[in-house]
């Protein structure tokens, strides 16, 4: 137990079902575990207690001012032409339903540390302003994405407009839905906390470098734990297989997202990737919702896994591809190596850290699909025994730098650090 038990901490986010609730979820029970009173605070209304109860909020005295608002600026975005690719969820970003002292007022006591997730349509940064200058409490991002540091979009993929104020957006070409990015820009750039913390990745941290609202935040390395003991490698592959009626022999490739049609998730390379491989007794599984458009042969659609599934389809893989071209995790990534998998990616979010070639994996040139597919078939042309040592590598890499036994770093350590600090 921490020697800080009884210190308040509050979790702010959007999203009630899904991955990114999953993650906050287990960053809440992990606080809980090391003795902290932990909340959740969800758009719509709603308050986790500690004891597991919910409590509704109330909504601000300017929701159906604010609602209104929401809704006049949404109708010239439907009539105007956007770009999916850049994910622009964020352009009612100054229009807030809810207000710090509603947040607040859910609370028993005033938090000492505020975490914040995912929190689009919810918690804007006049909200976080007023709810660090109420309670004095330390700001923490948890870059999910890089809305933080843009005005509108979720991803900028090869937009560099987040470092000279997002002015004239290239997902766009609405002159007010431009000119309301550039002002939801420059909102963040007047409300963020200036003594803010940040959890980010180190290619992530090179983008946040260069945007002028983030410049000069601070930046923490937090260990995010996978429970070794449920990812892990299986005992009997063989059998696994003949479970899920994959051939033994096989040479399985694994590949997945929430999303699969997401174009920021690279299922199109994928597909290019797999197309210039010329193996017949590759078997493809593909996890998620979607379809794998231009490739039929010995593909697996397996929809959405539970958690147990999704552990049982990186145990009977060969290899783990994940083509995404902008991302903050994904998590998928650290789970496979977790499971002993090794991993094909592009230098993106946590792969450009964890996956090195020829010890854990490949990683391929960005955006490369002939790349992509090289490493495959690198990893896919391994003997049993070269294989299982590349495997050994993955675990033990994962198990010393993010499972219940990683010393440092841990949500623990950083919440001491940070109110030892003030």
């Amino acid at each position: 137990m921490s020697a800080l038990k009884g210190k308040v901490v509050l979790h702010l986010t959007s999203l009630f079902s899904g991955g990114g609730s999953a993650y906050t979820m287990e960053f809440h029970r992990k606080c809980l575990e090391y003795g902290y009173d932990s909340y959740v605070v969800i758009r719509g209304g709603n308050c986790l207690w500690p004891d597991g109860s919910w409590r509704k909020i109330k909504k601000t005295r300017f929701y159906c001012w604010n609602k209104l608002r929401r809704f006049l600026f949404r109708q010239v975005v439907k009539h105007s032409r956007i770009d999916s690719k850049y994910s622009m969820y964020n352009l009612c970003e100054r229009f807030t339903c809810h207000s710090a002292k509603d947040v607040l007022a859910a609370l028993p006591s005033k938090p000492d540390i505020i975490f914040v997730h995912w929190v689009s349509d919810f918690a804007n940064a006049k909200v976080i302003y007023d709810l660090e200058k109420t309670t004095g409490a330390k700001i923490v991002f948890l870059l999910v994405d890089h809305a933080l540091y843009s005005g509108g979009c979720h991803y900028q993929l090869d937009c560099q407009g987040y470092k000279e104020g997002c002015r004239k957006c290239p997902a766009t070409t609405s002159p007010i839905v431009q000119k309301g990015i550039e002002k939801n820009y420059h909102f963040k750039k007047k409300y963020l906390p200036n003594r803010s913390y940040i959890i980010a990745n180190k290619s992530d941290e090179y983008r946040l470098r260069q945007s002028e609202i983030y410049r000069e935040f601070r930046v923490e390395k937090l260990v995010y734990p996978f429970d070794e003991l449920r990812f892990c490698p299986a005992d009997d592959r063989d059998a696994l297989r003949e479970r899920w009626s994959v051939p033994v022999d096989a040479k399985v490739v694994l590949a997945g997202a929430s999303q699969l049609n997401e174009p920021r998730k690279g299922m199109d390379l994928l597909t290019k990737a797999l197309q210039l491989m010329d193996e017949e007794d590759v078997a493809v599984l593909l996890a998620g919702t979607g379809v794998l458009y231009g490739v039929t042969k010995n593909v697996r659609l397996l929809g959405r896994l539970n958690e147990q599934q999704l552990i049982e389809a990186y145990q009977i893989a060969d290899v783990f591809v994940c083509p995404t071209i902008a991302d903050a995790g994904p998590m998928m990534v650290q789970q496979a190596l977790m499971c002993g998998t090794p991993v094909v990616a592009f230098p993106v979010g946590v792969s450009a850290e964890m996956v090195k070639t020829s010890e854990t994996g490949y990683l391929a040139e960005y955006a490369n699909p002939a790349d992509l597919a090289k490493g495959m078939e690198q990893i896919l042309s391994l003997s049993k025994e070269d294989w299982q040592k590349m495997s050994d590598c993955c675990r033990g890499m994962a198990v010393r730098l993010f499972s219940n036994q990683t010393k440092g770093h841990t949500i623990d350590d950083l919440i001491c650090k940070l109110t030892d600090s003030e």
